[in-house]
């Protein structure tokens, strides 16, 4: 006998399933119900490698996929996830049929074969933040579970415990390898490309016998060093030996800027910083006295320097993260933070949070509401434009960068990086910060002595200049201009406008 309702019933339980389904669908368009994770994958440029994001679990292990893609010619990556999900997730890039990396040693692809795999652990996930995922953030994640082992025995393993731990492994892994931020894009720190070129260098001598194909092995003695940082161990002994073989032909290849990096690196790995106490559970102090300062770019946007007064910890702080409007926009590792640009005329609340090295959170600072307003005389203190504008302002502009030099890298047959270095300039205040500007067009700008300029065209030469500028938004004259003329050949460095063969 034939019931027509029964198929009516199905017809509904299909349209009430079909959301589910292309929401639990990898990789998918860009719907209102997605976000999108983004960044880039660096051994160096990892290409055509399948991304993978998912859930992070209370053991630091991987949980539900939530959405799948494919890396970039230059190893960029976006991939979309369900818009409900934030806290903890990993990324995570593994190589497949055709994927490949450049190797930054010998500037040829190198296979990224289905044995080799890299993945990153965000604390707090906000698709305004790249992720980037190098043999770095593939060690925070290996030393994510063994200081969980720690924190369950002293406390509950809550989604809280399971963030101060990312926290802790990430920031134990910059420390060692002397980079600030491992989850930031390498293009923004030249310590950090020294440690890819350093690992990179250290996989080229573990596949100089032929019997291994892959970065399994490199990966494997930094893995187990990292496990328990302590020089008088053998795995870190082993470890120490390697790195400093390949460091000294990495530096010897790579002259100025990276070759300095790769010595200070060294000096930090020779003499690494003690392992902290992750069953320290006890949290810095609130972190008081916020303030900012704005100052005009343009006639649209604004820049932001925040400042606020050092808390207290029972062992001490590592750093702070900072937050605008509730998202988690960067971390610094001093009492200062420069969020630029921002819009001008349009209100934000700013916080900041403390953390140790164990990856105890503070509670968030009392929020601080700035309106930066597009005059430049305008100065926003504590959420409150101030009335007595001359008195208050600096005026004196900072001294113009000196010795600025190159160094020229070839990524491509026809295209190279620059890394920039210079010396600091000085201010009756304090520097802020540095534009970089090529061929008399500003390219961006770095709070530290360097800056990678990150694909230029080979054989052509370029005009580099340096300008600082301190909070107030004084700008020096601009550095001595640079002269860079980047060759095809791998070594081939430009410094001073020279080509150093």
């Amino acid at each position: 006998m034939c019931i027509p309702w029964k198929k009516q019933v199905v017809a509904v339980l299909l349209l009430l399933c079909l959301p589910l389904l292309f929401v639990g669908c990898g990789g998918g368009g860009g719907g209102g119900g997605t976000r999108v994770v983004s960044g880039v994958a660096v051994k160096g440029p990892i290409m055509g490698a399948l991304v993978s994001v998912y859930r992070l679990q209370l053991n630091g292990s991987r949980g539900a996929l939530l959405g799948t893609g494919t890396t970039g010619n230059d190893g960029s990556y976006a991939v979309h996830i369900p818009a409900s999900i934030t806290g903890p997730v990993v990324v995570t890039v593994t190589g497949q049929a055709g994927a490949t990396y450049l190797s930054e040693s010998t500037n040829a692809p190198v296979p990224f074969t289905a044995a080799d795999s890299f993945s990153a652990v965000v604390d707090n996930f906000n698709p305004d933040v790249p992720v980037a995922v190098t043999p770095l953030t593939e060690a925070a994640f290996q030393k994510l579970p063994l200081i969980l082992e720690q924190k369950g025995a002293v406390t509950t393993i809550t989604p809280a415990v399971l963030q101060s731990a990312i926290v802790a492994a990430n920031t134990q892994v910059g420390n060692l390898f002397n980079v600030a931020d491992i989850l930031a894009p390498p293009t923004q720190s030249t310590a950090y490309q020294a440690a890819l070129l350093v690992i990179d260098q250290m996989i080229v001598d573990s596949q100089a016998g032929g019997t291994v194909t892959d970065t399994t092995a490199a990966m494997t003695v930094i893995n187990q060093a990292v496990a328990d940082v302590d020089p008088a161990l053998p795995a870190y002994q082993t470890f120490l030996g390697v790195f400093t073989t390949a460091a000294t032909q990495v530096a010897a290849d790579n002259p100025g800027a990276i070759a300095a990096a790769v010595v200070t690196l060294t000096a930090q790995v020779t003499n690494p910083p003690a392992e902290p106490n992750f069953s320290d559970i006890t949290a810095p102090s609130t972190v008081a006295g916020l303030a900012a300062v704005t100052s005009a770019l343009n006639g649209t946007q604004s820049s932001v320097a925040l400042s606020w007064s050092a808390p207290t910890d029972n062992i001490g702080v590592a750093g702070y993260d900072v937050y605008r409007d509730g998202a988690k926009i960067g971390t610094s590792i001093t009492t200062s933070f420069l969020d630029t640009p921002v819009t001008s005329n349009v209100t934000y609340a700013y916080t900041v949070v403390a953390f140790d090295a164990a990856g105890n959170f503070s509670s968030a600072s009392a929020p601080l509401s700035v309106t930066p307003n597009q005059a430049s005389l305008n100065v926003t203190v504590n959420g409150t434009l101030s009335g007595d504008l001359v008195a208050q302002l600096d005026l004196t502009p900072p001294s113009a960068p000196a010795n600025l030099t190159a160094v020229a890298t070839a990524i491509t047959g026809t295209t190279s990086s620059v890394a920039l270095s210079w010396s600091a300039s000085t201010d009756n205040v304090g520097v802020t910060g540095y534009d970089v500007f090529r061929d008399g067009v500003k390219i961006g700008s770095s709070t530290t002595l360097s800056y990678t300029d990150a694909s230029v065209t080979s054989a052509t030469t370029y005009s580099y200049t340096v300008k600082a500028f301190d909070a107030a938004n004084n700008r020096s004259a601009a550095s001595t201009a640079l002269s860079v003329t980047p060759n095809r050949p791998s070594l081939g460095v430009t410094v001073s406008g020279q080509v150093n063969p």
